[in-house]
């Protein structure tokens, strides 16, 4: 065969067309590459999130365990505050009780490691069902760009949400499961009043999405009928099945009591809790590109937006079905209610999506394999790996990343025991009643079905107003209060109840003790040189040591504390006492090896003690953990600790690569050194530039620096004079014939 002819075949894809012709009729209808495509993403999801950790972003995951951990040791489904020592006590209906349970017997057999396969399995069947959905149709012309696009929207949606491990996963499983089989599988519908009391019991709260969905359906079978359009006698079934959901809701321990759930929610929640806030009307219009990074910010609104035209277009040509104009209504109406619904939204709108996508008929004409659309398409195509490799947490502690948690304060409250009332920040409180002993209780976490805005207005005026801190006290007189290490201002109020003072300084968190109610704790722990918001403050009338052993003794119950041990080592680095800070500073990199400020203050030891290779080695392992500004400070460093052993092409490299002298922060030092390493090399320009700079701002008596910089410049300045330029030995060179011949 003529090669030119098979190449033209080749590009213009005639040969690949014959080929999927060729293959079963089953498979016509979507590429097997893509079916690749799919299943490497779906496979590169789990092992995100296998390889992610589970990471306190909000403590939500284990104040369902402590509730699943009631239910299986009292054998009844914990329906109140039974944590809190709240008055009156708190009761709610506890709809998502199946959650708690099962993810509390998950904990007991396996651990974190069992939680992050349960989170992994989730996301896995919801993709899974995400793609089956949206490309399971027969029609050989659909527009496989567009279908794919929309399955790696409705992936970036599902994997930007499945971070925590909470119960709105499984009711997100569930949607698309209830659609699925509805749309795609109807002979399965008799598994749908099972799939209801499953969502009941693990989620109930939302018992209204799976009656929107069911109702939507059965009103189109109605609909139908009554429009005297042919029915088969599987719609029938659907629909006798739909009814069967009805009684499922309200196989739950609560009964009928479950249908008052989603009411009972106040209409302040969205003051307090984010997610919860009504959506900014900006966003549904406002695309944010963050460089290779695929966000839902991202994608919302051009979701959003297409959506509506998709409704809208397909109501003008009569081709909209009222199932899926039910559900897209319904979906608007849960997303006006809070950013939380952004993922129903998408999932109630994904059949009206399909469906749209599917009525765009794809042109082939002569278009070659190699066009334009497909370079966009592989573009597209590799944005969720490229995303979800950025965001992999390499250096965070497996399979749970500690240092996101207050594990210091539960450490320490361990470690005295007895006991006690604990108020603590809403954000970590329910972290704290999963891992301590049972005789500690907190005031309250951030349950918003169980705790009424009034307990939560409390909450947050104990930390920034004086009165209520002041009142809360009275009526409760707790052992412990914990705060922010960030929440200095809070600190400031808790100084005038004498009655309170600090015990402990945790990486997240400090502790009060009451001295009247702990007085064993207080005469053991009180912190009375050290502030705890503030480590390496060191009062005037204290003695540097005495601070020091006062942060020490914290060290013995939690010995692997970032903030102790950098502050031992930075005040003794600060103070020159570079021996005595070495093996606090080597002490810092054996518990934190991950942490950039570990190893870059035990290069600064070896650097001021003169030895440069040890300093170089922990600069550079300092700079595999660091942001870029942060490697600047590193490659000046390095630069320094090169220039000090005369190497002065690595000096030149990496000051080069550091330094900015345009900013208030550059030392004039280093200025010199880079300037010197650049007169080494050959960069003369260069160097001479940096000199003038540095005796610009040279004080009226010369320091050392700038004497040494005036010298450097003489010397350039007798180089050049000595070596003319490239262009006046030209000058010279063209000149010279044109030279008067001397008299003989």
């Amino acid at each position: 065969m003529n090669r030119h002819y098979l190449r033209e075949q080749l590009l213009s894809g005639e040969r690949f067309r014959e080929w999927l012709t060729r293959l079963p009729s089953k498979w016509q209808h979507l590429p097997p590459y893509l079916r690749l495509y799919a299943a490497l993403l779906i496979g590169a999801g789990l092992l995100f999130q296998l390889s992610y950790p589970i990471t306190l972003t909000d403590s939500d995951m284990w104040y369902h365990l402590d509730g699943g951990r009631h239910f299986w040791q009292q054998g009844v489904v914990p329906n109140t505050a039974f944590f809190s020592f709240i008055e009156p006590e708190r009761s709610f209906v506890n709809y998502y009780w199946g959650f708690q349970a099962l993810i509390a017997k998950i904990d007991e057999l396996w651990g974190y490691h069992g939680l992050l396969l349960l989170r992994a399995l989730i996301f896995t069947l919801t993709t899974l069902l995400a793609y089956r959905y949206i490309i399971e149709a027969r029609n050989r012309q659909l527009p496989i760009f567009l279908f794919f696009l929309l399955f790696i929207t409705y992936f970036t949606f599902i994997e930007g949400r499945i971070a925590n491990l909470r119960p709105h996963l499984f009711s997100h499983l569930f949607i698309l499961l209830f659609i699925y089989i509805l749309e795609r599988r109807p002979r399965w519908a008799p598994l749908l009043p099972l799939v209801t009391a499953l969502w009941a019991n693990l989620h109930g709260i939302e018992y209204p999405v799976p009656v929107l969905i069911g109702g939507a359906y059965f009103f189109e079978i109605l609909y139908q009928r009554l429009s005297g359009q042919t029915l088969c006698e599987r719609g029938w079934r659907e629909a006798g099945w739909l009814l069967a959901c009805t009684p499922a809701l309200l196989a739950t321990p609560h009964g009928i009591e479950l249908l008052q759930a989603p009411f009972s929610v106040s209409s302040f929640v969205n003051l307090y809790i984010n997610e919860m806030r009504p959506i900014d009307p900006r966003s549904l219009y406002t695309v944010l590109i963050a460089g290779d990074n695929l966000r839902i910010e991202s994608i919302f609104p051009i979701a959003f937006l297409i959506c509506s035209f998709a409704f809208l277009r397909s109501l003008l040509d009569g081709s909209l079905r009222i199932s899926h104009a039910i559900m897209a209504l319904g979906g608007y109406l849960l997303l006006s209610r809070g950013t939380r619904f952004v993922w129903e939204w998408a999932l109630l709108v994904l059949p009206l999506l399909t469906q749209f996508t599917g009525s765009l008929k794809e042109v082939h004409g002569e278009r070659k394999i190699l066009s334009m659309l497909h370079l966009l398409m592989a573009l597209i195509m590799v944005l969720p790996f490229v995303t979800m490799a950025k965001r992999l947490p390499v250096h965070a502690d497996y399979p749970f990343d500690w240092e996101s948690a207050p594990f210091g304060v539960t450490r320490f409250l361990q470690h005295v025991g007895g006991g006690g009332k604990i108020f603590s920040p809403p954000a970590t409180a329910g972290f704290l009643h999963s891992e301590l002993p049972h005789g500690f209780r907190v005031y309250q976490d951030l349950q918003m079905s169980l705790f009424n805005d009034l307990d939560i207005y409390q909450l947050f005026s104990f930390y920034r107003n004086e009165q209520g801190l002041m009142r809360s006290i009275e009526q409760y007189q707790p052992e412990y209060v914990l705060a922010r290490v960030s929440d200095t201002e809070f600190g400031k109020l808790i100084r005038n109840r004498e009655e309170y003072l600090p015990v402990f300084a945790g990486d997240k968190q400090v502790v009060y003790a009451n001295k009247r109610l702990r007085p064993d704790v207080v005469e053991k722990f009180q912190l009375k040189l050290v502030d705890p918001f503030s480590l390496d403050s060191v009062k005037k009338e204290s003695e540097l040591d005495d601070h020091i052993l006062e942060l020490q003794r914290m060290l013995t119950i939690f010995p692997e504390s970032d903030r102790i041990n950098h502050a031992i080592t930075r005040l003794l680095f600060n103070a020159k006492r570079f021996q005595d800070a070495l093996p606090w500073a080597e002490r810092f990199a054996l518990y934190q090896p991950d942490n950039p400020n570990s190893h870059y203050l035990l290069g600064n030891i070896y650097e001021n003690i003169e030895q440069c290779d040890k300093a170089i080695d922990h600069f550079e392992t300092s700079m595999q953990y660091s942001d870029t500004d942060f490697r600047k400070v590193l490659h000046t460093h390095i630069g320094s600790c090169h220039y000090s052993r005369e190497r002065f092409a690595d000096a030149y490299r990496h000051l080069k690569e550091g330094l900015n002298p345009f900013t208030n922060s550059t030392a004039e030092a280093d200025i010199y050194q880079l300037a010197f390493s650049a007169y080494v090399m050959g960069e003369t320009e260069e160097s001479m530039l940096l000199l003038k700079m540095l005796l610009h701002n040279a004080p009226v008596e010369k320091d050392e620096i700038a004497v040494e910089a005036e010298k450097l410049i003489t010397t350039l300045q007798q180089h050049e004079e000595e070596i003319p330029s490239f262009f006046s030995w030209l000058l010279q060179l063209v000149q010279q014939p044109f030279a008067p011949v001397p008299e003989k």
